[in-house]
């Protein structure tokens, strides 16, 4: 049985409670990463998420009150005393384990030392490998996703993922699919926003906008150019978003969007398989 240290990332990106947000930002976009464990000394003390880096970064007291909040500690804004698992435990336990506290990724740890994370990314890994045929994309259809033009800017896209939305499909003039925003892309792209349109009270009670300049939905999407079937093999799916840095795919019949593959499916399925 394929064991969590089999299908880990062993090179874990870290931080301590005492590094600012601002490091803990630059660190996950120089890596390539949604999620850092914080560390201090040899103890696994937190996780601290691109969502819980945008929501830091666009906090904004009074005016008077007002300082860089890139400065601000990582203590402050991590998820504290976070789920763990051991090497030796199941991919299928851990994906239970992620789907029951719903959570995205496990630091993985024995004797109290850090081994590695396993992510949504890594089960998707280990489902293309080992389960591949045994589903159809159709069976694991989503509907946590939300479609934008090209030109909406990145408000709206905010406001959809915030209301459950998991990925954007972005279409393009004709209506055609053109790319894909995920929460984490997004939640990174936040703090630039609200550089970008920052909004204060007037003595009148109004709001002012600074810049109402911001960026749209077509300057940070990725560009989709695969296609899958409902009768297409949902191990397929699971390759295209490994291979493409994907959140999801989305699946057509025909010209017709009947939902998308995302990693959480991809987790649940192999969840209900233990």
């Amino acid at each position: 049985m394929a064991k969590v240290r089999d299908y880990m990332t062993k090179d874990v990106a870290v931080v301590s409670p005492q590094d600012t947000i601002g490091k803990a930002r630059n660190l996950m976009l120089e890596r390539r990463v949604r999620r850092l464990v914080v560390v201090e000394g040899n103890e696994v003390v937190g996780i601290i998420t691109a969502t819980d880096i945008a929501k830091a970064l666009a906090r904004r007291g009074a005016p008077w009150k007002w300082r860089d909040p890139a400065s601000s500690l990582v203590s402050r804004f991590m998820t504290a005393n976070p789920v763990t698992i051991g090497p030796d435990e199941s991919i299928f336990t851990a994906s239970k384990v992620m789907r029951e506290r719903m959570i995205g990724g496990l630091p993985v740890v024995e004797d109290s030392e850090l081994l590695g994370i396993l992510s949504e990314t890594d089960v998707t890994r280990f489902f293309e490998e080992r389960m591949r045929g045994l589903y159809k994309a159709s069976d694991l259809l989503s509907d946590r996703y939300g479609v934008v033009r090209y030109d909406a800017n990145l408000k709206k896209v905010a406001r959809m993922i915030a209301s459950g939305k998991r990925v954007i499909l972005v279409t393009g003039l004709d209506g055609k699919y053109e790319g894909i925003i995920s929460e984490g892309e997004l939640a990174l792209w936040v703090p630039e926003l609200a550089e970008r349109y920052v909004l204060i009270p007037s003595r009148v009670g109004r709001r002012v906008s600074l810049n109402t300049k911001v960026k749209t939905a077509g300057s940070i999407m990725k560009e989709l150019r695969i296609k899958v079937t409902p009768e297409d093999d949902a191990g397929k799916a699971a390759r295209f978003m490994l291979e493409w840095g994907l959140p999801a795919v989305p699946v057509f019949d025909g010209e017709s969007l009947l939902g998308v593959v995302d990693k959480k499916e991809v987790v649940r399925v192999v969840s209900d398989a233990a």
